[in-house]
């Protein structure tokens, strides 16, 4: 019974003490959170075969206005798609821009809009190649189709600006 008490306050001590240094060499600075915002409208739009991806995702979020927001794409193909993706772990990242050629399954795309523009990392697949994805570009052409949903809040806006690495980060506006 003493051995077992002794062997637990023993593990819980090194676990302890596990956290506590893994927590001092992890440090990053904590998330930021932002005001909350509302939903203010939410627009369903289909692309057809052919279409650009971004480029039309770009001309509604005009059309509409939409400051600030969320654009997801839940369905979809592409048959060409340019996407970039980083390459290092140096503190100013260094991207490599990639243009795949196929048919390619949308898994996911999504991101924050911020002052108008979007911010969009995509997720494609096929059998051959796997999952695979990054930031989207402009140039990435439906094949079929693709399912868009892009969510307008009303609230406090938020904005983006490059910190000292050159990485364009959330902010308030």
């Amino acid at each position: 019974m003493k051995t077992s008490i002794a062997i637990t306050l023993l593990l819980a001590a090194f676990l302890s003490s596990a956290s506590f240094s893994s927590a001092q060499t992890n440090a990053a600075t904590p998330p930021k959170i932002f005001e909350p915002a509302q939903i203010q409208a939410v627009y369903r739009v289909l692309l057809d075969r052919d279409a650009l991806l971004l480029e039309s995702i770009l001309d509604v979020i005009h059309q509409k206005n939409i400051q600030d927001g969320y654009v997801m794409v839940g369905s979809g193909s592409v048959q060409t798609c340019t996407y970039h993706y980083v390459t290092s772990t140096a503190q100013k990242p260094v991207n490599a821009y990639k243009t795949v050629k196929g048919p390619f399954e949308i898994l996911n795309a999504g991101g924050i809009v911020a002052a108008g523009e979007p911010h969009i990392h995509i997720t494609l697949s096929s059998p051959e190649k796997g999952a695979f994805g990054g930031h989207l570009e402009k140039g990435c052409r439906v094949l079929y189709l693709a399912e868009v949903t892009i969510l307008q809040f009303r609230g406090p806006a938020l904005t983006r600006v490059n910190n000292q690495n050159g990485v364009a980060i959330l902010q308030s506006k």
